[in-house]
């Protein structure tokens, strides 16, 4: 990556499908991202993928090492938002009289 290019962290939408099936092809195509799906745009093409199942897939042809890690961070950071705020509290437990 060189400081010139425009980077864009964000989660995939339905449109993203076919760009993110070719991006599996070129990465060797034996796992997808599946679940909530994060991916690097580079000037404007998809470069990288991750999904909430840990899988990664990038593009093989390009330096993306640091897209993917930006990706990890960014999905991990979007699942420790959705989950709940609050904790469990064990069931109260009277002793008998």
């Amino acid at each position: 990556m060189t400081r010139n290019e425009h980077i864009v962290i964000r989660s995939a939408r339905t449109a993203d499908e076919q760009d993110i099936a070719v991006l599996g092809v070129l990465d060797g195509g034996h796992n997808m991202p599946k679940g909530r799906v994060m991916v690097a745009e580079v000037d404007g093409r998809l470069r990288a993928a991750v999904g909430s199942n840990g899988v990664a897939i990038s593009d093989p042809f390009w330096p993306s090492a640091d897209l993917v890690s930006m990706l990890r961070v960014q999905t991990e950071q979007a699942l420790a938002d959705r989950a709940p705020r609050f904790a469990r509290r064990p069931a109260m437990r009277f002793a008998g009289v």
